[in-house]
């Protein structure tokens, strides 16, 4: 039977599991929900419209990334993290990151550093407290970029788990003003190093930038 051409398959819709992890991940990830906090499953499953099997699923699934904890009386928190934790994930930035950008600025061609821009000079139109939460996905966007763009599945998948974690922390608070220059200064000089095929360069400026981060978390006004 020859195929019909010009005929498409519909896309399917992601699980109703994935949405639910992709919404209580934004609220993680917004401040929504609060430290020390136990949340009803069923309340979640409300808020969100759909059962609470989905819900429970993607609870699972987040509490194997270590973002959460599910109590026995059907509820969960977020999890919180002791210095040691914390330590841990900035390390293992400290040696993905640069691993990273020292490849892409090997083999960067101009469309890779064109998305790369892109999105930089995106985040730098977010000056807003209301545009807090499109300014934090789009600096995960910009990280996370950089393995997709050499391919490296299992960086990816790290990185995007430490970056979660990060979010424990407080992560929000780095959207401020008094972080938001900086950030963009510090992805602009990533992207430099990248497109000028300095790998040294490229990994000095993402250790500095993460560096930068790790004081700011440990800063005294940033709460958790």
């Amino acid at each position: 039977m020859s195929k019909l051409s010009g005929v498409t398959a519909a896309e399917r819709p992601p699980p109703l599991s994935r949405v639910a992890y992709l919404r209580i991940q934004q609220a993680i990830r917004d401040g929504a929900l609060g430290q020390d906090v136990l949340y009803s499953e069923n309340e979640l499953a409300q808020s969100l419209g759909m059962s609470r099997t989905p819900v429970r699923e993607a609870l699972i699934a987040l509490a194997r990334e270590g973002l959460v904890e599910i109590s026995s009386q059907r509820g969960f928190r977020l999890r919180r993290l002791s210095a040691a934790q914390r330590q841990e994930i900035f390390d293992l930035r400290l040696l993905l990151e640069p691993f990273s950008v020292r490849k892409l600025a090997e083999t960067a061609g101009e469309e890779d550093v064109r998305r790369l821009r892109e999105l930089v000079d995106a985040q730098a139109k977010l000056t807003g407290e209301e545009e807090r939460s499109d300014f934090l996905a789009l600096d995960e966007d910009f990280h996370l970029l950089i393995p997709d763009l050499l391919g490296l599945e299992r960086t990816r998948d790290t990185m995007a788990s430490l970056r979660g974690a990060m979010w424990l922390m407080g992560f929000e608070a780095l959207a401020l003003p008094r972080r938001h220059a900086a950030v963009i200064e510090e992805h602009r000089a990533v992207v430099d190093a990248i497109a000028a095929g300095d790998p040294d360069a490229a990994a000095e400026a993402i250790h500095r930038h993460i560096a930068n981060t790790w004081a700011a978390v440990l800063s005294p006004d940033v709460q958790d």
